[in-house]
């Protein structure tokens, strides 16, 4: 895969990592400090620069682009902008309660924000200017999912876990009732079905209905911590469940059984798997295909227990746009990427990285029918692409080991814009866009 058209802007101050796209692709956001800068994509150039009341802690846009939302977390306040004013459209404040977490509703009329020890959820109407409350909520934002026209909304009451179902336009109950986990640790909305993953000590989840009623429980092995972590495809036709065990278990959303199981480890590796390996030289990384895989051995770290962060089990996996391709890292192996085809349901790709690989993201807009385009970042100063066609490794200036005025530092963390044409880079303290007008035209 060629590298010629790669462009990168230059560098902006960012806060907290706070810099997203707005999600009709036409602006791009970004906290720096206690200013929230609003710039046009295509131009860069600034269209507003707002004043919050203190550092910035998370920034969310509306569905609609038109608002965006700031949040300051110790000062227990949110704001309200409009994209061309300079003034604040509103001001939410949570008092004595807190703030931990904020997000819209997906009419961009309303903004629901957490309080502090599960409390209670605020849910602010901005065209009638009232609030109203759900008590204990769990899981902060990402115990509510917004399907169709309900939100489901995960609860946790005496030692015990619920689900209560809204309708978000008026937030009429429809329905409340108690799953049968031990602490449920996370919540999805899976084909007019809810996926409910136990705590990482029981390794069970469990299927629900609308109404209430518990569709199928799945054990998955005995004695072992459970599900680390869960991808749903966009067509809602599989999910994947990493689990500590260093499997990663493919469910089909109509009968929720497991329909394959993958073990990270080279028993995976088949003569059609291609293998990159990165190697480093003072001009820049590249990649080589390993000829042979017979004698393979993966860069294995050796587990501390005595590290509360355990690196074991399925860190991440993420399915691509069509749902072609899984991406996995196993925690065990952290510089190491695994591409599944979903088509056969096996390997069809091996990236052996040089250093850990801390976010893996798909292109948003690649179709079946052609290339689908994997970007990934190591805390370094490469951002590495894969295709089908090939590993690209890109250097990019300015990545020094601590960063100082002006350079981008080590890059945390990399995401697409919504056209799939340019990546947001992201270090501690600036970020960058990284162009593919070659790859846009192609598409």
């Amino acid at each position: 895969m060629a590298s010629n058209g790669m462009n990168l802007s230059e560098t902006f101050k960012l806060t907290k990592g706070q810099c997203y796209f707005s999600p009709n692709g036409r602006y791009i956001a970004n906290a720096s400090q206690f200013r929230l800068v609003v710039r046009e994509f295509e131009t860069l150039q600034i269209v507003s620069v707002l004043t919050c009341i203190d550092s910035i802690d998370k920034i969310v846009w509306a569905p609609n682009s038109k608002s965006i939302l700031s949040s300051c977390f110790k000062r227990g306040v949110s704001q309200i902008w409009t994209i061309q004013s300079s003034s604040c459209a509103s001001k939410l404040e949570e008092g004595s309660s807190g703030l931990v977490d904020a997000v819209w509703c997906p009419d961009s009329k309303q903004v629901l924000t957490w309080s502090e020890f599960g409390v209670r959820i605020n849910v602010w109407s901005l065209n009638h200017k009232t609030v109203s409350y759900i008590q204990n909520p769990k899981l902060n934002s990402a115990g509510c999912i917004f399907y169709k026209k309900f939100a489901v909304i995960c609860e946790r009451k005496g030692r015990e876990d619920y689900i209560s179902i809204f309708k978000y336009s008026d937030w009429t109950l429809m329905c409340n009732f108690k799953i049968n986990t031990d602490d449920m640790d996370s919540c999805n909305v899976v084909n007019d079905a809810i996926l409910v993953c136990d705590t990482h000590l029981a390794p069970q989840y469990f299927v629900y209905d609308f109404k209430g009623s518990c569709l199928t429980k799945v054990v998955l092995y005995q004695n072992k911590l459970g599900v680390k972590c869960l991808s749903i495809s966009l067509s809602e036709q599989f999910a994947a469940l990493g689990c500590y065990d260093g499997t990663c278990k493919l469910l089909n959303s109509v009968t929720w059984s497991v329909l394959k199981e993958w073990k990270h480890s080279v028993d995976a590796v088949s003569k059609n798997t291609i293998v990159y390996e990165e190697q480093s030289s003072e001009s820049g990384n590249r990649f080589v295909i390993k000829e042979s895989t017979e004698s393979l051995e993966l860069p294995y770290v050796k587990a501390n227990h005595d590290d509360p962060y355990l690196l074991v089990g399925i860190g991440l996996a993420v399915f691509s746009t069509s749902g072609r391709y899984l991406a996995t890292r196993c925690d065990a192996v952290p510089s190491v990427v695994w591409v599944w085809d979903m088509q056969d349901l096996s390997l069809i790709s091996l990236v052996i990285h040089c250093s850990p690989v801390v976010t893996l993201c798909w292109d948003p807009l690649s179709p079946r029918d052609t290339d689908e385009i994997l970007g990934m970042c190591c805390n370094a100063d490469h951002i590495y692409i894969w295709s089908c066609s090939g590993m690209l490794a890109v250097k990019v200036p300015n990545c020094e080991t601590l960063s100082g005025a002006g350079e981008l530092g080590p890059i945390r963390n990399i995401s697409w814009s919504g056209k799939g044409n340019c990546l947001i880079l992201k270090g501690d303290y600036h970020f960058c866009l990284c162009y593919f007008p070659e790859y846009c035209k192609d598409k």
